[in-house]
């Protein structure tokens, strides 16, 4: 009886530890199943103020804050947003395909929410 636990504990841990390694080192299997062009539309922060929110907007040629273009370039690998406004780097981890959290700059955890 005691030799059986031992195994299925020890079957029980390589199955954890297997996965646990898996979600460090390749986490694009994990990763929602979104395209760049899921990401266009505007961005609202979450749980804050409706006069307080940030808000920015993707489109294909850029990234838009207040209806200005503010840059051209911004990166999407499937799992991050990224983008350069002057020397303030900003990356926004995708949670779905209306979901963002905010990694950077990391004032506060912060989550947008796509406005339709």
């Amino acid at each position: 009886m005691r030799k059986t636990k031992q195994v299925v504990l020890l079957v029980l841990f390589i199955l954890f530890g297997g996965t646990g390694f898996l979600v460090a080192t390749q986490p694009a299997i994990f990763a929602p199943d979104v395209t760049q062009t899921d990401l266009y539309g505007e961005w609202v922060e979450t749980e804050v103020a409706p006069y307080a929110a940030d808000r920015f907007e993707v489109r294909k040629d850029g990234i838009y804050t207040n209806g200005s273009r503010v840059t051209t370039s911004y990166q999407f690998d499937g799992d991050k947003l990224s983008y350069s406004i002057g020397t303030q780097t900003y990356v926004y981890r995708v949670e779905n395909k209306s979901t963002l959290e905010r990694l950077s700059p990391a004032h506060y955890t912060s989550f947008f929410a796509k406005d339709d």
